[in-house]
């Protein structure tokens, strides 16, 4: 307990014990008169100092005690308010509150300061390391915590975007574009041709033992079945044909002489030129449409099928990837966090007058005051100012016991 209080205490019995002394010494005057003979040293010497400090205690206490007391206008059955008491803190409560709200308002807390300090307080926020540490383990913990919830929520988001991604570009139109502006210059140009060919003679020349072999196998087919109706010696006049024309060897000698001509491979060059255009000229025909519709339909069905069967499985680990890297953490610190933070100051810029208006300090402190119970206010008080107000209640008591002994000397000296 404070020293002021414990002091408080000890005046206050003090003041009310001289005041009954005081009360029995003139009671005392009035019926015993040998008393008083006894009495009257003290009483001329010690009671006006004592009688002084106590009234300057019960004073102040007074004072202070009407400051709230009576909480209720006193008497209640009179109807005459001028007649009427209350305390003037109870009796003025109201305009106390709006001197309260407007003292709050425009000189404690100020709404511009208030504003200001927001935005500092967000770019600490968004500034601080340790802050930015937290944020990025909560995010970690609540995805670990609700990792079903989120796939639930996120994967049919995905799909749907997927999917009408896939409808948007496996058209019929699209791939008419893609043909005449990509593909077909594409194939048109010299450095195509000349790889595509290059392809052609390569795959040819790899296969050319299975193409001699076919090669031989259907001549010799056609040779067995034309002589066969001549009746001559069909096996020796096949045989001596393919041993002496079309041996396997003599064959891919003359097959590989032909693709590597260069007569050959310009023939192919051109020919790609003229297929190309044939085949541009059937995809637009109604045949060609009606067989490119089914192909881009059949491509659509299949990569939707993959895609919902890629994401379906990888999306809870790509989210446990992407939330549990160092990159979460950088891209809160480098990008998001500063982005958000000025983007909260400008828009705290911007809606200035509105979110002064919203704080309505002095019409908060004032609502709030006046719809306090006055006992509420009055131990609120207290709780503050206790201390202070034992502290006057004191000081009264010490100040009447120095008046009251300057008046005892005064009168001695006279």
């Amino acid at each position: 307990m404070n020293i002021w209080k414990k002091l408080d205490k000890l005046f206050n019995i003090i003041s009310w014990l001289i005041i009954v002394i005081e009360v029995v010494y003139i009671t005392i005057t009035w019926t015993n008169s040998s008393l008083i003979d006894f009495l009257k040293p003290y009483a001329s010497w010690i009671m006006p100092i004592a009688l002084t400090g106590a009234v300057g205690y019960l004073t102040n206490w007074i004072a202070l005690w009407l400051l709230f007391k009576p909480y209720e206008p006193w008497p209640r059955c009179c109807k005459n308010k001028k007649i009427k008491i209350q305390g003037i803190i109870p009796k003025n409560k109201g305009k106390m509150a709006v001197s309260f709200g407007n003292m709050v308002g425009q000189r404690l807390l100020k709404p511009d300061a208030i504003v200001n300090e927001m935005k500092e307080e967000v770019l600490k926020f968004v500034r601080n390391t340790e802050q930015i540490k937290k944020l990025n383990q909560k995010i970690q913990d609540f995805i670990q915590k609700h990792e079903d919830e989120i796939v639930d929520f996120i994967t049919p988001y995905i799909e749907r975007q997927v999917l009408d991604i896939i409808d948007n570009i496996a058209t019929e139109k699209n791939w008419e574009i893609l043909w005449d502006e990509g593909i077909l210059p594409r194939i048109k140009s010299d450095e195509t041709r000349h790889f595509i060919v290059q392809k052609i003679v390569e795959l040819i020349h790899d296969n050319a033992g299975k193409i001699v072999d076919e090669v031989r196998t259907e001549l010799r087919s056609l040779l067995w079945n034309k002589l066969d109706h001549w009746y001559i010696p069909t096996t020796k006049i096949v045989n001596a044909v393919m041993d002496n024309f079309a041996d396997e060897l003599s064959l891919r000698n003359k097959l590989d002489d032909w693709l590597r001509s260069e007569e050959t491979q310009e023939t192919l060059r051109r020919n790609l030129i003229i297929y190309a255009d044939q085949l541009t000229i059937w995809m637009k025909s109604s045949e060609g449409q009606k067989v490119l519709g089914n192909v881009i339909r059949e491509i659509r069905f299949r990569g939707k099928n993959f895609l919902k069967r890629y994401i379906k499985e990888n999306i809870p680990n790509l989210i446990n990837k992407a939330f549990s890297s160092e990159l979460l953490y950088h891209k809160l610190e480098k990008n998001i966090l500063p982005h958000l933070g000025n983007k909260l100051t400008q828009l705290i810029d911007k809606n200035k007058p509105a979110i002064l208006e919203k704080l309505r300090l002095e019409q908060r402190v004032t609502e709030t005051v006046n719809g306090m119970d006055v006992r509420d206010f009055h131990g609120m008080l207290n709780d503050f100012l206790g201390e202070n107000f034992c502290a006057i209640q004191v000081l009264g008591f010490i100040i009447g016991i120095i008046v009251g002994a300057v008046q005892l000397l005064a009168k001695i000296n006279t």
